[in-house]
């Protein structure tokens, strides 16, 4: 980049720009499951170095990737030869009306770290399920958490954003406000702009129950029938993900992994809840007890040096015999993939597909089905490990989840969003973002439609 170019850049920001020649460089041009070697990495520090950074990306036509937390298994987060455009600083967590339970989060802000400021105020939202998870990609492609059987998705407690558009405006959306547009931002992912800031109505939370059950990998067929007859009539305060996990040598055998957490601190009816559970073969161990709702999140784990995770997902409508037999067979075995069962409906299920860019609400369950690759590999031979991994369920399973995809075919954008939801996503992108400077994602390309 021209230094001259970028020198005025540097003083029209008050920001941090990092170079390649700079120190910090190495540690900022990775994310959780890429490496890149971006031109610039720019950690803004206010909407004005948003703008300018935005100015500089479309008038010297460079890809520009956007940062939250970096742990999107796309890699998307950074790229080669551009500007990453860095939002760790916008990590605010206000509450703006306690009696209203409004809060305001930045997008830069750690779902670690506001699980427990919320926690200080006796308030949740249903988040990802690590801590390091940025609140922005997450809330941008759904948020699929631990309460999202009692309160929804993460975007479903969202009231409001402040979103710097792709020619430097800076608007504040919701229901009233550019709706088209909140619309779009509610599953939408990152496409539309640069979302500086969520407000959200949060669900009192005191406490919660939880924990994990631990069973012998022998018997996942019966586990999973018994866990899915449970969580069936099961009440919605109960939230609930099976495990099926094949092990990483002799020093990590294989286990059935039943992880919940009970959204409410009235242990009687929680372990009312729980008790079906507790039954279902032979339990290895367990560990459930009161916590508070942070104390759910765990510390993301680094893939060992050289590996990617490659893996896919996908929605399944009915968690029928035909479906927990294929996964009975095909994972949590030495040599085969891990599998995850996370058992939805309630209160995610109550929302209309049409009402938000997430559609994907009438399924019984998400499965995720993560594979690993060596860091170099290319994308056609990842992709065939990818299938591999997948194709036991490929026949039972529909769409597919944005946040846990590890790359952007048109055949994964396809899966996401059906094709109504894709012309509307299309149209609204046109109005906001025309020449598609935000395309460093599961890209959502701008297509003006006529109406007839």
């Amino acid at each position: 980049m021209n230094t001259q170019l970028l020198t005025a850049f540097q003083q029209r920001i008050t920001g941090k720009v990092i170079l390649p020649e700079h120190q910090a460089y190495e540690a900022a041009r990775h994310v959780f499951n890429q490496s890149g070697s971006p031109a610039v990495i720019v950690r803004a520090h206010t909407t004005i170095d948003i703008v300018e950074t935005l100015r500089l990306a479309r008038e010297q036509k460079l890809p520009l990737s956007l940062r939250s937390g970096g742990h999107g298994l796309s890699g998307h987060a950074t790229n080669t030869s551009g500007i990453v455009l860095d939002l760790a600083a916008f990590n605010q967590v206000t509450i703006l009306d306690p009696q209203k339970r409004l809060v305001r989060i930045g997008t830069g802000a750690h779902w670690g770290d506001v699980a427990r400021i919320l926690g200080e105020h006796h308030l949740a939202i249903s988040s990802g399920d690590t801590k390091q998870v940025g609140v922005g990609g997450l809330t941008l492609g759904g948020g699929i958490g631990w309460l999202v059987r009692t309160t929804g998705l993460a975007l479903d407690s969202l009231h409001a954003a402040e979103v710097v558009t792709a020619d430097g405006r800076i608007l504040r959306v919701n229901t009233k406000e550019h709706p088209e547009l909140f619309w779009a931002i509610r599953g939408g992912g990152g496409n539309f702009g640069v979302v500086t800031t969520f407000d959200f109505v949060a669900t009192p939370c005191t406490a919660v129950i939880g924990g994990a059950i631990h069973y012998e990998p022998t018997e996942a067929e019966s586990v999973l029938s018994g866990w899915v007859e449970a969580m069936r009539s099961a009440p919605e305060e109960l939230n609930s993900t099976l495990v099926l996990f094949s092990g990483f040598g002799p020093q990590v055998p294989p286990r059935i992994s039943i992880l919940l957490c009970y959204a409410g601190e009235n242990e009687a009816a929680a372990h009312a809840a729980i008790e079906p559970l507790l039954h279902l073969g032979t339990v290895q161990a367990q560990d459930i007890h009161k916590k508070p709702y942070d104390a759910m999140l765990e510390d993301a784990t680094a893939l060992p040096p050289g590996l990617k995770q490659v893996g896919h997902n996908g929605f399944i409508k009915e968690l029928t015999q035909d479906v927990l037999s294929a996964l009975a067979a095909n994972y949590g075995r030495p040599g085969k993939p891990i599998a995850q069962i996370r058992y939805l409906g309630g209160a995610m299920a109550r929302v209309a597909p049409q009402e938000t860019a997430f559609v994907h609400r009438d399924s019984e369950a998400l499965v995720i089905v993560p594979a690993f690759a060596p860091t170099t590999v290319p994308e056609e031979q990842a992709q065939q490990i990818r299938q591999a991994a997948w194709s036991p369920l490929a026949a039972f399973s529909h769409g597919a989840y944005l946040n846990f995809l590890s790359e952007a075919s048109e055949a994964s954008l396809a899966a996401v969003y059906p094709p109504e939801t894709a012309a509307r996503l299309a149209q609204i992108k046109a109005h906001y973002d025309p020449d598609n400077l935000f395309n460093q994602n599961q890209n959502s390309k701008p297509v003006e439609i006529t109406l007839q």
